[in-house]
């Protein structure tokens, strides 16, 4: 399964904004968590795209556009990124296309040292994911949406050169 990962730009958003709708519905019939992806939407998505220390992704695969992801590097901290959203539409999850895309992310911010990221702490197929690409659990959890959801804390070190 070929998988690639190309830069987004503004006439992406809405395709984006949709796919992200359908990837983050379940969680949100789950949650009813007001700062969900599913409520979000283009404006989110274009405004990243103008930001200068973040970057937004297509993720294709088969070269059908399959999903999305967006990741920065943290302002005033050289070398730590954050992984800010990775969806999949729900017909293609489960297949590693997630972890693959998160790998091929990783590599367009050549100058990090340390990757963060977080996700809901009782939804085992994204602790599967994140660990699959070299992710460990950091031990903490941060509260959100005003206790609905706890947020698992994952981490990846890396050296230069790997």
């Amino acid at each position: 399964m070929q998988i690639e990962l190309i830069p987004a730009t503004a006439a992406d958003a809405s395709a984006l904004a949709a796919i992200q709708r359908k990837a983050f519905e379940r969680l949100y019939a789950q949650y009813h968590d007001e700062g969900s992806p599913y409520l979000r939407g283009e404006a989110e998505i274009l405004n990243w795209l103008e930001r200068p220390n973040w970057k937004v992704f297509k993720i294709l695969v088969g070269g059908v556009l399959a999903g999305g992801m967006a990741a920065c590097e943290r302002q005033g901290l050289p070398g730590e990124c954050y992984l800010a959203r990775v969806y999949i539409l729900p017909e293609m999850q489960g297949k590693g296309i997630a972890s693959r895309a998160v790998l091929l992310c990783e590599a367009e911010f050549p100058a990090a040292t340390r990757w963060s990221l977080d996700f809901p702490a009782d939804q085992p197929a994204n602790r599967r994911c994140y660990e699959k690409a070299g992710y460990t659990d950091t031990g903490e959890t941060r509260e959100q949406s005003e206790g609905k959801i706890t947020l698992a804390l994952y981490e990846k070190l890396k050296t230069k050169g790997r």
